[in-house]
């Protein structure tokens, strides 16, 4: 059997990404205009899609995903003893103290606002704060995990390192425990603001069974980045 080489010019072609440029009724955009439009479309295109889905129907859609989780953490759980790991996000704005934030985002959650909370991450897929704790399902590691959060005024008594003088920065702390739901303990979360001269700042802390791979750590810090980053916009805006 016998191959045909495709036809060459006789001039190398270049190994680096092409350069695309896009003209539109006679206006040059860049590729990073290009970008920021796709962005734009992809997250109108998600939020259609959860809003045609429900809760019921991602519940349901979801449910392999999340049963293979409650498994993954409860056994990281019990396996740690008690023992967690800390990941820690912080984030300053301009133009908007925590009063601020605080009265939206929190007026958010005790609403059940559905759109305001999942629009704020591509992987909120689920968050229901109609009740005494919130139902989440959100991406832990690398796929749907369900769990339901209840927050409360402080950190865990079982955090110690969460009692130390630098936490004195932040007049405001607000606790969260999250469980699966048979009660088993599988996050906390610590959520300190304060305001800065010039607007708001804000850190986020995680802490997962120490038995848990580190990635769930490392991808919340990044989690925590998206979500409160887009909030932060959101009540900006409001």
């Amino acid at each position: 059997m016998t191959t045909t080489a495709p036809p060459t010019t006789g001039t190398a072609l270049p190994t680096t990404a092409p350069a695309v440029r896009t003209d539109i009724d006679g206006t040059t955009h860049p590729r990073e205009a290009v970008l920021a439009w796709e962005l734009d479309r992809a997250r109108a295109a998600l939020h259609l899609l959860k809003q045609r889905l429900g809760d019921d129907r991602t519940r349901e859609l979801l449910a392999a995903d999340t049963t293979a989780a409650d498994t993954a953490l409860a056994g990281w759980a019990h396996a740690s003893a008690g023992r967690r790991r800390t990941a820690v996000t912080e984030l300053t704005a301009t133009g908007i103290d925590a009063e601020r934030f605080l009265t939206w985002w929190q007026g958010r959650l005790h609403s059940g606002d559905r759109t305001a909370l999942l629009a704020a991450n591509p992987e909120h897929y689920l968050a229901d704060s109609t009740g005494d704790r919130v139902e989440i399902i959100e991406t832990i590691g690398t796929g749907p995990a369900r769990f339901f959060l209840r927050f409360h005024d402080d950190a865990p008594d079982d955090a110690p390192d969460q009692h130390t003088p630098d936490h004195a920065a932040f007049p405001v702390r607000i606790g969260g425990t999250g469980t699966l739901a048979d009660g088993t303990e599988v996050l906390h979360v610590l959520h300190e603001f304060a305001d800065t001269p010039d607007g708001l700042r804000i850190r986020l802390t995680v802490r997962f069974p120490e038995a848990a791979p580190e990635h769930l750590a490392t991808g919340h810090q990044w989690h925590f980045a998206c979500e409160f980053a887009n909030w932060i916009e959101a009540a900006h805006r409001a």
